[in-house]
């Protein structure tokens, strides 16, 4: 009887100690969410171009954006670049960028495309990634580019202006 008030003891024991390690593990994931949503961003929540945002471990920026003539379509080419914040490699993940026009349509970067291009993939602990990326777009009035990281939990926009908004799809 002895030995089995103690294996009952030492299971509550791993038990707790389970359930305390679960508990604390939960708390601090909260807790980086939060500061991961935190981007500063102007009132109407877009960010202009020349602006950086945080958003997970990445300090992003949108230098400039421009339509290429190099295509037979409306090619809107984002120039950007990412820090890494985190002590260790990040992965780029190119797929979480998105540009949306007025009408609600989204469009993800076209691969094909040559110009000064951003490459994902690793980043060295404090490194800087700068490239450019390009959008088969329909005609708009207004384009916003975003990125949001791959856990789903921080998000920054851009206003994309440029010049030559009016001549798109000419």
């Amino acid at each position: 009887m002895d030995k089995k008030l103690w294996l009952l003891l030492g299971l509550v024991l791993v038990l707790g100690i389970f359930s305390g390690m679960f508990i604390q593990s939960q708390r601090t994931a909260g807790d980086q969410q939060s500061l991961e949503q935190t981007a500063s961003a102007s009132s109407s929540g877009l960010l202009e171009t020349g602006e950086t945002a945080e958003v997970g471990n990445f300090s992003i920026t949108v230098h400039d954006a421009y339509f290429s003539g190099e295509q037979e379509s409306s090619v809107l080419v984002a120039d950007l670049s990412f820090r890494n914040l985190a002590e260790e490699p990040q992965e780029i993940p190119l797929f979480n960028i998105l540009v949306t026009d007025g009408d609600g349509h989204t469009y993800e970067n076209l691969s094909s495309y040559d110009d000064k291009r951003l490459v994902g993939g690793q980043i060295r602990a404090g490194g800087l990634r700068r490239g450019t990326l390009a959008f088969e777009v329909n005609d708009s009035s207004h384009y916003e580019l975003s990125y949001t990281n791959h856990s789903g939990s921080g998000l920054a926009a851009w206003n994309l202006t440029t010049s030559e908004n009016s001549s798109a799809g000419s």
